[in-house]
């Protein structure tokens, strides 16, 4: 069996879990090794056999060891951020990745997106790196197009379009679900917390006067999901709280999207709410936070609707469901076949 290093944003993200549980589920003669820093975030991977995780403290990934695998995958969204969480873009990983390079090991980067960038080092950091891998599939056309003179460089659509539900779940009628995002840890956006609370409280009193359920979903309670919740419902009224139901993702994507694929009508604010609920035949409004939104429903004219930002939000934005929209299935089986070239190279490599 092929030895395969997985690098990926494993905290217990719903995301990068689906993008893991994807690769496990699609190359299950392949031997895959991944880093989680705390084990209550390696739940997922328990039920599959080839998968194995070592400890965050173990990982060492050095000009040294470079060949203790026969490859490197790196699948997540944002994951060039400069500044970020997640650093990458740097002269100690270049070199790791110009070891790989010079041994013949490939490193594929699946289903990311650029940005932001604020510097013209960073940028130039990231086209050696681009430069010095195998392959590098963004999910968005922006990103493509600042690095497409690079050869590895290539673009399709996020790889969660290829998501097939193992079974049929059925709508709820007057279902509501929300995908929820907590402001107070973005700094460009933590001056509209109260107003998208009081938005929030606002609509949902009117979906539930109007003989509608409510459901709030956490995709991440690492990214805050979770205290967006309790801060909501401490805030909203007491005739309301009862029509209201809390789903938190906990590492069991099956039992998550046994819920979250039933809704009638999705708001979706995280990124990969939009996505999924596109392929879940939903009626969704979107609220974005990110140019990564806008940019993946402008390559795709995935929506027709005035997308809602929150740098715009105000008390009184009204989300009402008739303004809600369903994506196309036929759309959504075209955005499908190019979704699968995010894993055209690495298909190559695991053969």
């Amino acid at each position: 069996m092929k030895k395969i290093f997985i690098l990926a944003y494993a905290r217990r993200n719903l995301g990068d879990d689906l993008f893991i549980e994807m690769l496990l589920k699609r190359y299950p003669k392949v031997s895959f090794y991944i880093n989680v820093e705390n084990p209550e975030h390696a739940i997922l991977f328990k039920k599959f056999p080839n998968i194995t995780v070592i400890s965050e403290k173990e990982r060492n990934l050095t000009k040294q060891n470079a060949d203790e695998y026969d490859g490197y995958i790196y699948v997540g969204g944002s994951i060039f951020m400069e500044g970020g969480v997640v650093y990458n873009i740097t002269d100690e990983f270049l070199d790791f990745l110009k070891e790989c390079k010079q041994k013949n090991i490939p490193f594929c980067y699946v289903s990311s997106n650029f940005g932001p960038a604020y510097t013209q080092d960073y940028i130039d950091l990231a086209k050696n790196v681009y430069e010095n891998c195998k392959d590098i599939c963004f999910r968005d056309k922006y990103s493509y197009t600042m690095f497409s003179d690079i050869p590895t460089v290539r673009y399709a659509p996020d790889l969660a379009f290829t998501y097939e539900p193992e079974k049929n779940i059925e709508k709820k009628k007057n279902t509501v679900g929300i995908s929820m995002i907590d402001l107070s840890i973005r700094k460009q956006l933590i001056n509209k917390e109260e107003n998208y609370y009081n938005m929030l409280i606002k609509n949902i009193g009117d979906y539930i006067e109007n003989k509608k359920e409510v459901y709030l979903f956490s995709f991440c309670k690492h990214e805050g999901d979770e205290n967006s919740i309790q801060k909501l419902m401490q805030k909203m009224p007491k005739e309301y709280i009862n029509s209201i139901h809390c789903v938190n993702y906990e590492g069991d994507l099956d039992k998550f999207f046994e819920i979250y694929a039933s809704m009638e009508f999705m708001i979706c604010a995280r990124f990969h709410a939009m996505i999924l609920s596109s392929v879940f035949e939903q009626k969704c409004r979107i609220i974005s936070y990110s140019d990564k939104i806008d940019n993946v429903i402008k390559d795709l004219d995935l929506f027709k609707q005035n997308i809602i930002h929150f740098s715009d939000l105000k008390d009184d934005t009204k989300m009402p469901l008739y303004e809600f929209e369903q994506v196309a299935q036929n759309k959504i089986k075209d955005i499908k076949e190019l979704a699968i070239k995010q894993l055209e190279k690495v298909e190559e490599i695991l053969k």
